[in-house]
């Protein structure tokens, strides 16, 4: 069981960063700090972080500009 929700909301991850960006122009690693996390990187240099939220059943993103330490 557990298998198929790590499979779902990996899915749903991927099904959004396919939505929002082109695919040939990006590179995706994963990025295990967070949950199903995924870390997306274009040719400029520019990055992002992609995740699946429990608490909201959302996938959610956040830029490094955004983290506040």
């Amino acid at each position: 069981m557990q298998t198929m929700q790590t499979n779902q909301y990996e899915q749903k991850v991927m099904d959004w960063i396919k939505d929002k960006f082109d695919m040939d122009s990006i590179v995706i690693e994963d990025f295990n700090v967070m949950p199903y996390g995924k870390r997306i990187m274009d040719m400029h240099g520019q990055e992002m972080a992609v995740f699946f939220d429990y608490w909201t059943d959302q996938v959610k993103h956040i830029l490094p500009q955004e983290c506040s330490y």
